[in-house]
């Protein structure tokens, strides 16, 4: 096996830990005999392969290596949010020592948003399984180009994230790392827009943060009385499944009328300036960019009569298309709204509308979000539970336990029988949008692409992969079976 050098920091970490005796034997007894990359049965065996591997694991873009991020104890916490100041009392004044009218009181509600709970395994392994070659063939130089991980936010340390000195296609323990890595980094991308507290198991064991679709939404009840925060609501509009190439105008006007909405009540709510975004799938942004030059340059610009024109120049559409490609943003009354691409943002088929669109389109929300307002206070961030608490650093110090590797989000430990054992890690993140009420969707919009690009994610149909989890080894003629 390569010296432990070689290894990820929470490789090698896990690895001693593998050599003290914890309290607990709790692995299953039955090991992988498939999923290694040396030695019998290895898929990177095959002998005399350039050693430069390239990779065709799709990664997820999105805002979840964007947000910010830092750790928390509170498993509860509340955020009260001034909502109203009531109407005055009393009439106005007739005589010069009447009483004046009383002003009337501020209101307020609380809100909150809670962690979720998600958990990955490596398959289980046999120790001396690991380091195994099946002879001077098996490649022992091979190095991955490329990573579908990201490299920050919640994934800037934790499993999978290849760091120097690591070498994924080399060491065992480092590839099951990056194989639990690039589960966590497909799930979370997700759980970012779907995760509800409602899908809660009814033991504990899994738990969904709250994601995009609930933050971004009406209906907020303050959280200990439940009455109505109408003002706390975000806007949402329903583009009711029309097309983007069919409905360029009624695009832009939806899109116009909610910047302005929210740019407006940014301005009276006193907190500009305000970091803004726009998320959409890439697919989706594509076809928007296509058709947004001509109808934004054309919005409302109707000829009034009969022998009336409109004249746009082709050149100057094709220079805004390209341009907002290019500088991934959305021209707005004038202002350049950035647009995060996401492939997180979950997706209809039209095989799937239920005749709301036709086959071969597909549907989805368009996101307008707050990331920081009155220039730098981040109102859109993660959170997750500090496993660097002092309670839990004292119990993982603590001989009768078994031993763990608490690193930022992430918290592994190893399950052993005997000489069995796989690493199992967990993350407890939450999601935090302060004002719910600077943020929007445009709900079913419906595109219809030519080509519809490759998906990170296996449940999807424009998912894509193959190839071999393992390689049958040489056959050797074995005198002793005679």
């Amino acid at each position: 096996m390569p010296p432990s050098s070689t290894l990820s920091p929470d490789a090698a970490a896990l690895v001693e830990a593998l050599k003290s005796f914890g309290s607990k034997h709790d692995a299953s007894g039955s090991p992988i005999t498939v999923g290694y990359s040396h030695g019998p049965g290895g898929n990177l065996t095959f002998p005399g392969t350039d050693p430069r591997l390239f990779q065709t694991v799709v990664g997820n873009r999105g805002i979840l290596g964007q947000l910010p991020v830092t750790p928390s104890v509170f498993t509860n916490p509340t955020y009260t949010v001034v909502t109203g100041v009531k109407a005055d009392t009393g009439d106005e004044k007739n005589g010069v020592c009447d009483d004046a009218p009383v002003a009337g009181l501020m209101k307020a509600g609380t809100i909150t948003s809670v962690f979720g709970r998600y958990e990955r395994s490596t398959p289980e392994m046999e120790l001396n399984r690991l380091g195994q070659y099946n002879d001077r063939a098996d490649p022992m130089d091979l190095a991955m180009m490329g990573s579908p991980i990201a490299e920050s936010g919640l994934f800037a340390t934790g499993p999978g994230n290849p760091r120097p000195g690591s070498n994924v296609l080399e060491n065992e323990i480092s590839r099951k790392m990056w194989e639990k890595g690039v589960s966590f980094m497909r799930l979370l991308a997700q759980q970012l827009y779907v995760g509800n507290p409602a899908n809660n198991s009814a033991g504990g064991g899994y738990k969904e943060m709250t994601g995009l679709q609930t933050l971004v939404n009406t209906g907020y009840l303050d959280v200990e009385t439940g009455t109505a925060l109408p003002s706390v609501d975000s806007q949402l509009i329903d583009f009711n499944y029309q097309s983007v190439d069919g409905d360029g105008s009624g695009l832009v006007n939806a899109v116009s009328y909610i910047w302005r909405y929210l740019s407006d009540l940014a301005f009276r709510t006193g907190v500009n300036p305000v970091r803004w975004g726009i998320a959409m799938r890439p697919d989706l942004f594509w076809e928007i960019t296509a058709v947004w030059p001509c109808a934004y340059l054309t919005y409302r610009c109707a000829p009034s009569g009969a022998n009336s024109q409109v004249y746009i120049e082709a050149t100057e559409q094709v220079r805004l298309r390209d341009e907002m490609r290019q500088g991934n943003y959305l021209l707005v009354d004038g202002a350049r709204i950035p647009v995060y691409l996401d492939d997180g943002i979950p997706l209809q088929d039209g095989n799937d509308s239920g005749g709301n669109f036709p086959a071969g389109c597909f549907a989805s929300d368009i996101y307008f979000l707050p990331f920081s307002v009155m220039g730098g206070q981040s109102v859109l961030y993660m959170e997750h539970f500090d496993y660097g608490n002092p309670s839990l650093r004292a119990a993982l110090g603590t001989d009768n336990l078994i031993l763990a590797r608490a690193e930022g989000p992430w918290l592994s430990v190893p399950k052993r029988t005997n000489f069995c054992f796989q690493i199992q890690t967990k993350i407890e993140p939450r999601l935090v949008l302060r004002t719910p009420w600077l943020a929007a969707r445009l709900q079913n919009v419906v595109w219809c692409p030519t080509l519809n690009p490759r998906q990170p994610f296996p449940a999807d149909p424009y998912f894509v992969n193959g190839g071999l989890v393992n390689r049958d080894g040489p056959s050797y003629f074995t005198p002793w079976n005679q």
